[in-house]
């Protein structure tokens, strides 16, 4: 999966994940939640160096 895919799949996929954590917050174990923390924080990052990226690419080419 190139990295383009995975940001737009993940685009889509992290807020579902936050919205499904916050209503089934109570009948989570206590190990999922580090490890989804840990998860949605990865893909953050990697979603916000790509976006910079291309708009600093597109600054550069006009």
């Amino acid at each position: 999966m190139g990295l383009e895919r995975f940001v737009r799949l993940h685009l889509v996929l992290v807020p579902a994940l936050v919205l499904a954590g916050y209503l089934f917050a109570d009948s989570l174990p206590v190990i999922v939640v580090p490890f989804g923390v840990a998860y949605i924080t990865f893909t953050g990052l990697i979603c916000f160096a790509w976006v910079f990226s291309r708009a600093s690419m597109r600054l550069r080419s006009s």
